[in-house]
């Protein structure tokens, strides 16, 4: 019977990967077997004797098999350790650990963990958006069914559009762009405006107008806001808005870094500890931070 083609090929394949051990390997695999045969050989079959004093005050022989802590024993297993890393290219030095494959995989679970609680973020911040969106509706809805009046105010209508994305628009690539246009927007409307309420502003309930706050002190950096843009950062409940003000706190200190305190530093830090890597707004904090390293007596503390 002929033979299939599968079968041909897997018993090429076998043949190909012995071929390939090399003379050494095969020589210090021969050498492990000697030396786990001898081990267990002597484990079973010699003796170590020792002369112990009785309690009698005699000196008496006692005898024992050998045991694991024995000097014997441990330079034997060291050796078959060693032939083992001869053999198995993956094991590291003595073979103690296969650091490569449990790195990889310590590595994409963290990976599946982290693309998962975005995920779920994404999510809620969807929900919580569409939420706010009904609250409004309903808020401006009037007996008369007549529509309320837009807000004459630039700012206030940018932030009212920004506002109207959020709601409207599924968390994606697609949104993103569209807040990173209004923002934009915003600053170039605000750069030079002196007869800005930033602290209003910064602490209203509206997230458009919050937004307004940063694309300010953005485009018109002073690092008296520095302490306070940082709080609002930490406390911010919109990831858009915060990677903002984060950027905003970038240019409050750029060439300021003597106005960063220790307590804005340490709240910076507990943020990006909570962020995590792989995140926009704690990468935001780790160049900061980079920019205006810690000093101690005119010295750089890393």
């Amino acid at each position: 019977m002929t033979g299939t083609g599968v079968d041909d090929g897997s018993t090429a394949r076998r043949r190909a990967s012995w071929k390939a051990v090399r003379p050494s390997q095969w020589m210090a695999a021969s050498l492990v077997v000697l030396a786990a045969g001898a081990a267990v050989v002597l484990f079973f079959t010699a003796e170590v004797c020792d002369q112990q004093l009785a309690s009698n005050g005699t000196v008496v022989r006692v005898c024992r098999h050998p045991q694991m802590t024995d000097p014997p024993m441990v330079i034997t297993g060291l050796v078959i350790l060693v032939l083992l890393g001869v053999f198995f290219s993956e094991v590291s030095g003595f073979g103690i650990t296969l650091k490569r494959q449990v790195e990889e995989a310590q590595s994409a679970a963290q990976d599946a963990i982290r693309e998962a609680r975005q995920s779920d973020a994404r999510h809620q911040e969807t929900a919580e958006d569409l939420a706010d969106g009904v609250r409004e509706a309903l808020s401006r809805a009037q007996p008369t069914g007549r529509p309320a009046e837009p807000p004459v105010d630039p700012v206030d209508r940018l932030a009212a559009r920004y506002n109207e994305i959020r709601w409207t628009m599924a968390s994606g690539r697609t949104r993103t762009q569209a807040m990173s246009d209004l923002v934009d927007e915003m600053i170039r409307l605000l750069r030079g405006t002196r007869d800005f309420d930033v602290d209003q502003h910064l602490h209203s309930g509206d997230p458009g107008l919050r937004l307004a706050a940063a694309a300010y002190l953005y485009a018109n950096p002073n690092p008296v806001w520095g302490p306070a843009l940082a709080e609002a950062a930490v406390t911010e409940d919109k990831p858009f808005n915060e990677y903002w003000v984060l950027k905003a706190l970038r240019e409050v200190f750029r060439g300021h870094c003597e106005q960063l305190d220790d307590a804005t530093r340490a709240l910076l830090q507990r943020r990006r500890h909570e962020l995590g890597p792989g995140v926009d707004r704690s990468e935001q904090i780790r160049k900061l931070l980079r920019d205006c390293p810690a000093r101690r007596n005119g010295r750089t503390v890393v």
